[in-house]
């Protein structure tokens, strides 16, 4: 057999460390620059900026140590720069040209505070920097560029914990449990070990939810998972896949029987009464087992056997069930997969919603964003989210773009022949794969021409980790969409592990706040620390920034105070078919179209002599 492929990934942090990031005060942001007197020379000055090109500011203190100035680098060229000679650094005294209203706080003023103070600020302290006392007296100097490589790595931290780890337990998820299988075979592949996965489901949570409400059944799931990790060893992983769906890869196993005895002492831990918030509540579980190399030396099927050993429990409910070849269910059929999808579309089963987008400043509508649905003919709903999931896995995203551009455009014409949508812009989600294909480009042009619109009216969608992935062609071909007025969009921004530097690189002309940041306004001011730092770095590359699923007034006044652009959400208008849609614009015809835009400089190729 051939050694099972690992690419590890970056498991994230753990609580304790984010917890520690956000209590960070400006210690930690404070460079001991040498200040300076306000009788010493400007020479003193323009001498120190000359040596460090990396110098914003210099404080200025009196004769005890406190600030009572800063002379900032470009204010000090900009005062002595229509004077020449010596004499007028020389004989002119720093105190006759500092600033005398520095912003100076105390070394213990939380990070976030500073963060609000800036924000408030416009860019004064931005570029002035900012001076750090202790006890009163002058510690050091800090900028505001440092203060955003310092939220941009909070933020890196915060979104590897989102992208690698379960928001309500805190466990791994599925990405992160796949990746740490996969390294533990190759580890047993190398010193002929065992390993086993177990699935776990909880019995009856489903009536917990039903009879207790969400916040029990969260709190349930909460302390399973605590439970889970009290006897979990550390080279073993525990994951919450889904819902009251568990996984454990358990390695360095002496036997087979050993994966069942730790599947009986996980049953028993969640036998054990729970005490919820007043309530207390009994449940059983069930648990699937497959091993390596016993039952299969290949991943995928591990998984697979784990999870039909997982469903032949359920069938018993509140049992250990080991693998066995008579639990095989039948492996989903590719083709007929495709020919479902494919069946849906030729029939008209596929229906196109809308979902606008409005001004946070002024209440103006300014778009509209194009969401996929299948209904199916017993008239339930398939969400874009399931949709476009059955349809990468078909292989048909393409034909369900094509349906979405051929439908929205119409749809956009027609409103614009009823003077319904002037200005309006049209959002339409694509996958990643789809800007390597080379079907993209000539598809959405053909779509443009024919609706008789224009390619500055359309606004292309991606999600974070669908543009990160990207490679040179796609970045390239998203360019040239841009150069021809298409702007990109950054989809459920915060939800994947992207590098504020990479996004700097690529063609995005606006970024979206992914629901979950949006839903923690509500939670409190630290909780909202996040979007604002968001708003700022994005304001800061010159990108738009649209608030997604705004439910609450709250959350958009508090949007709106930070500067953030655009929003959408159900405070707004859920997601409507055309003919909704079409009552919904009579309702709220856009007055002068004002699209809110950020100018971003197309980077040109470098001068040559």
């Amino acid at each position: 057999m051939s050694a099972p492929q690992s690419v590890p990934i970056q498991p994230g942090h753990d609580r304790n460390t984010l917890e520690a990031l956000q209590d960070e005060t400006l210690a930690t942001l404070a460079t001991l620059v040498p200040p300076l007197r306000p009788g010493a020379s400007a020479m003193i000055a323009h001498e120190a900026f000359c040596a460090d090109s990396t110098l914003y500011s210099i404080a200025v203190v009196d004769d005890h140590g406190t600030p009572i100035g800063l002379v900032n680098r470009f204010r000090f060229r900009e005062t002595l720069s229509q004077q020449t000679g010596p004499d007028a650094l020389t004989n002119r005294p720093v105190g006759m040209i500092m600033d005398r209203t520095p912003l100076v706080l105390d070394e213990h003023t939380p990070i976030d505070k500073l963060s609000q103070i800036l924000s408030d600020d416009t860019t004064k302290y931005i570029f002035d920097g900012f001076i750090v006392t202790r006890k009163g007296r002058y510690l050091g100097i800090g900028t505001g560029y440092g203060l955003m490589r310092r939220l941009t790595e909070r933020r890196q931290t915060t979104l590897a914990q989102l992208a690698y780890h379960d928001t309500l337990t805190g466990l791994p998820n599925r990405q992160l449990f796949v990746d740490r299988l996969s390294q533990a075979l190759a580890a047993a592949f190398r010193n002929r070990r065992r390993v086993a996965v177990l699935y776990l489901d909880l019995d009856r949570f489903k009536t917990v939810n039903d009879e207790f409400g969400h916040t029990i059944g969260d709190l349930l799931l909460q302390q399973t998972a605590d439970r889970f990790r009290a006897v979990i060893r550390a080279q073993d992983t525990v994951a919450r896949l889904s819902g009251d769906e568990f996984a454990f890869v358990l390695t360095e196993l002496g036997a087979v029987e050993h994966a069942e005895l730790v599947a009986q002492k996980l049953a028993n831990l969640v036998r054990q009464p729970y005490a919820l918030d007043g309530h207390e509540v009994s449940i059983s579980c069930s648990i699937g087992v497959a091993t390596y190399p016993e039952h299969t030396e290949n991943q995928p099927t591990l998984l697979r056997m784990a999870d039909d050993a997982l469903y032949a429990a359920k069938r018993s409910r509140n049992i250990v069930q080991p693998y066995s070849a008579e639990m095989a269910r039948p492996v989903s059929n590719g083709p007929l997969l495709f020919n479902t999808v494919r069946r849906a579309i030729d029939l008209g089963q596929l229906e196109v919603y809308y979902q606008p987008q409005a001004e946070l400043r002024t209440g103006a509508l300014c778009g509209l964003e194009a969401l996929v649905r299948w209904r199916q003919p017993d008239g339930d709903l398939i969400s874009t989210h399931e949709l476009i999931q059955i349809a990468e896995e078909a292989g048909l995203i393409s034909e369900i773009t094509d349906f979405v551009c051929g439908a929205s455009m119409g749809q956009l014409r027609n409103w614009h022949g009823e003077g319904l949508a002037h200005g309006l812009r049209l959002s339409i989600n694509i996958s990643g794969a789809e800007v390597q294909d080379g079907i993209l480009s000539p598809m959405l042009k053909g779509h443009v021409k024919a609706a008789g619109l224009s390619m500055s009216m359309i606004e292309l969608e991606l999600t974070e980790s669908g543009l990160m992935r990207s490679d040179a062609y796609a970045t390239q071909l998203l360019s040239e969409l841009r150069g021809e007025g298409v702007r990109v969009s950054v989809d459920d921004f915060g939800t994947g592990y992207s590098s504020l530097g990479r996004l700097q690189r690529l063609p995005v002309d606006v970024l979206k706040i992914d629901k979950t940041f949006v839903d923690d306004i509500d939670a409190g001011a630290k909780q909202g620390a996040l979007v604002r730092a968001i708003v700022v770095m994005a304001h800061s590359l010159g990108l738009t920034v649209v608030a997604e699923g705004v439910e609450t007034e709250v959350q958009r006044v508090f949007l709106e105070e930070h500067g953030c652009d655009l929003y959408q959400g159900h405070l707004l208008s859920p997601p409507l078919p055309a003919a909704e849609m079409g009552r919904y614009l009579k309702q709220h015809q856009p007055a002068v179209p004002h699209v809110v835009t950020r100018s971003r400089s197309r980077r040109r190729p470098a001068a040559t002599t």
